[in-house]
């Protein structure tokens, strides 16, 4: 996962790099959300929320664990701080965030997400155009 983490924070890197990361069937959650299903239909989803929002996300991880199953894959769990820099407003906003990714044979297959992006959203909605 600071592989994923590097892609996403490397200079020039695009979220389409990151992607490489998930398996093409790797199963994705967000908060109370549903399942997210498809590496394409992740993107799709991520990408959504961080183009109109943002001109830089940084993920800062500050702890990580890692959990070995006999069946050859690895459960990791990270701490980060996730720091998003604004399009309209120019507000940075970082928020904690908790990640339980499966790995196998080096891909993520399934993720769970948990954060407060209610800030993000707040943020896009008061200075987005248009923004009442």
């Amino acid at each position: 996962l600071r592989n994923f983490a590097t892609l996403l924070n490397e200079a020039g890197a695009s979220l389409e790099d990151a992607w490489r990361a998930f398996a093409p069937d790797a199963v994705v959650r967000f908060g109370d959300q549903p399942d997210i299903v498809g590496r394409d239909a992740v993107a799709h989803h991520v990408e959504q929320l961080v183009v109109p929002t943002s001109t830089s996300v940084a993920h800062d991880i500050v702890r990580s664990y890692e959990v070995r199953t006999d069946e050859g894959s690895v459960t990791v769990i990270c701490e980060a701080v996730v720091t998003y820099v604004m399009k309209h407003s120019g507000n940075v906003i970082p928020h904690n965030a908790v990640t339980i990714s499966e790995v196998k044979a080096g891909l993520i297959v399934r993720q769970r997400n948990v954060g407060d992006l209610r800030p993000v959203i707040e943020d896009h909605r008061t200075h987005a155009p248009g923004a009442v």
